[in-house]
């Protein structure tokens, strides 16, 4: 008969026992096979009372505590917390990691170096439930007080989970200026020879393209291709040409876009980064779907094997990301329904805070509303994501947005409105040439 233990169990076995750095051959110790160690990890077997007793004694705790009795939880060390913390994170349960981090922080108080990992944990878990804001403000706490020196150089990873917080919110401006700070503040300590800064150069650029900056924008790509080379790291040089094909689509150099796409995606299987591959899926969907003529067919099978992928490993926002390109895909194919239902997903998994993306999403759902003849809420959404980006000062975003409204308009036989959408459009960016078909994303590297 199997024991009764916690849901959570096979996360604590794993945690107990890579905090031992015990391999599972070394926990089943002869008497157990590693394999049925593997299926207790996995969740897929339970434990018998006396399988239970044996690995407990072997890693040295409590019957209670690897079963997870919730009254173990109090004399558990802030070390074997943290390991749940982090484990519950690479599950994909960042509520659980949150309570974790939240009781190495309430608890009795850790050394600052446990304190620190914990926020920075909490930090993490935040950002991964959608609660941006909270994240931001704890990624800002941590880094405030750090000086000039080795412990600001460690912290480049810290400034870039800060800074896509920020990205998601919309803030891009500021976005900008704390990471261009950042940048000088590196380069006078002569500390820019990291992966780290390089990556971080790379979001910048993110930020610029964003607001429409691309001659800013392809300018730091080509300063960080030439430092990603210098010290020699494959995933700066993908991270940057990452953005370097955000950066060719809106151009409307679609090959060489969908090349510099497929570079960088080769490069994250290989180091089988599955998260970043599968968000820079959703950016080569973008590109197939830019194309002129658009690429249905191979834009929609990216699409949905990056959200299988994602719905795996990923967060809300970057399921979001791809439900809202999905959308577009099957109005463009003619399901409207469809694509309604499609971008009405991406909002709930989008959550409240990822302002800059919930006003894509928003136009997507317009589009299909005035193609299901909704005309009035289709109206009324376009010109909300339309104000939103313009007050995210995301000026093409905010065109391309405008002009789609005045499209519908002049479809649905309101010129009046059709020429104050345009007027709006103009006003937001000088338009220039013809823009995409799509509010094509200049999504952040991973």
């Amino acid at each position: 008969m199997s024991q009764q233990v916690h849901p959570d169990f096979p996360r604590r076995l794993r945690a107990l026992r890579t905090a031992r750095n015990m391999t599972q051959r070394e926990l089943a110790r002869g008497s157990l096979s590693v394999s049925y160690i593997s299926l207790l990890e996995s969740g897929r077997r339970s434990p018998k009372p006396e399988v239970l007793r044996e690995l407990a004694a072997t890693l040295g705790c409590s019957v209670a505590e690897l079963a997870g009795d919730a009254d173990a939880e109090a004399t558990r060390p802030a070390a074997l917390t943290l390991s749940y913390g982090h484990l519950a994170i690479e599950a994909g349960d960042p509520t659980e990691a949150e309570r974790q981090f939240t009781a190495v922080l309430t608890t009795d108080p850790p050394d600052p170096v446990t304190r620190s990992e914990a926020q920075l944990g909490l930090a993490r878990a935040l950002a991964e439930q959608g609660r941006l804001t909270e994240a931001a403000a704890q990624y800002e706490s941590l880094l405030r007080d750090n000086p000039d020196g080795p412990a600001f150089v460690a912290s480049l990873g810290m400034v870039i989970s800060w800074i896509r917080c920020l990205y998601e919110l919309g803030e891009l401006q500021r976005v900008v200026e704390v990471g261009m700070g950042t940048l000088e503040r590196v380069d006078r300590l002569g500390a820019w020879e990291s992966e780290d800064a390089v990556r971080l150069l790379a979001t910048v650029a993110a930020a610029h393209s964003e607001l429409g900056d691309l001659r800013q924008a392809e300018r730091l790509l080509r300063e960080g291709m030439k430092r990603a080379e210098r010290i020699g790291s494959p995933r700066a040089r993908a991270a940057l040409l990452w953005n370097a094909s955000q950066v060719a689509c809106e151009q409307g150099s679609y090959r060489e876009a969908l090349e510099l796409a497929g570079e960088a995606l080769a490069f994250f299987r290989q180091d089988r980064d599955r998260r970043s591959a599968a968000r820079l899926l959703t950016a080569y969907g973008c590109i197939l779907l830019s194309h002129s003529p658009p690429r249905l067919d191979e834009a929609r099978t990216t699409f949905e094997r990056a959200l299988r992928e994602l719905t795996e490993i990923g967060g809300g926002i970057d399921r979001g990301y791809v439900l809202t390109e999905l959308s577009r895909t099957l109005l463009l194919q003619g399901d409207a329904t469809a694509a309604a239902d499609t971008a009405r997903r991406s909002l709930t998994e989008l959550g409240g805070q990822a302002h800059l993306e919930r006003a894509r999403a928003q136009t997507a759902l317009a589009a299909a509303l005035a193609a299901t003849d909704q005309v009035e809420q289709s109206r009324e959404m376009f010109a909300e994501a339309a104000r939103t980006l313009a007050g995210l000062h995301a000026s093409r975003q905010a065109a391309r947005a405008w002009a789609e409204l005045g499209d519908m308009l002049a479809d649905t036989g309101d010129p009046v409105g059709a020429v104050e959408a345009f007027r709006q459009a103009t006003a937001a960016v000088a338009l220039g040439r013809s823009l995409p078909q799509t509010v094509q994303p200049a999504r952040r590297a991973g």
